[in-house]
């Protein structure tokens, strides 16, 4: 039976189709890489819980974002929990929406240059609805922060570079929102805070 151009091209649009689907298939199954702890935790990372554990949590935050607040309580609840055996850290990952975002993650890298990196963590996610110069001056005078070496350090934007490639890694590992979680090097699906809690105690165990 000889084909028909028209018929020719139908089978062909068909078989393009076929083939489409199976390579997305392909691409779509496979699974994400896990990275490796000093990928995940650099020697700029900030860090609370056991530094020698072998579980680690990642998280790619910005202070100005709701759900990175909300998520907070729970990040504390686990690290506390779990404090012998897990470490967590915090990497920069300011979004472009959010204006203050990024003076924010330089405020609290200030801050932790003078050793006082989580004091102004909590204190930023406890005011960050009022973000300004003003609520930054206050906060550095409450934690008790030198505020020449504080203001000296924002004025130089010295940390500008360090919040970029937390950003770079970021994105390049496919982070595009926030927060964004690595359990032991995989990223997360989460879709509220109970599920982090959850997938921690199925990685540590109760």
């Amino acid at each position: 039976m000889q084909l028909t151009g028209e018929t020719k091209l139908f089978i062909g649009l068909i078989l393009a189709t076929i083939l489409i689907i199976v390579f997305g298939v392909v691409v779509y199954s496979r699974p994400e890489p896990v990275l490796k702890k000093e990928e995940l935790i650099t020697s700029t990372s900030h860090t609370r819980g056991n530094k020698d554990a072998k579980n680690y949590l990642v998280e790619f935050s910005d202070y100005q974002c709701p759900a990175c607040g909300a998520f907070k309580p729970i990040v504390e609840q686990i690290v506390e929990k779990y404090k012998d055996k897990i470490l967590f850290a915090y990497r920069n990952f300011p979004l472009a929406q959010h204006e203050f975002a990024e003076k924010a993650a330089e405020v609290a890298e200030a801050a932790g240059e003078q050793g006082k990196y989580f004091e102004m963590h909590d204190y930023l996610f406890a005011n960050q609805a009022n973000f300004s110069d003003e609520v930054y001056q206050a906060g550095a005078k409450k934690i008790g922060l030198d505020m020449d070496k504080f203001n000296e350090a924002l004025k130089s934007g010295k940390f500008k570079s360090l919040i970029q490639d937390d950003i770079s890694f970021g994105v390049s590992h496919g982070v595009n929102s926030t927060p964004t979680f690595f359990l032991n090097g995989k990223k997360l699906t989460l879709f509220n805070q109970s599920d982090l809690e959850t997938e921690v105690a199925k990685v540590i165990g109760k």
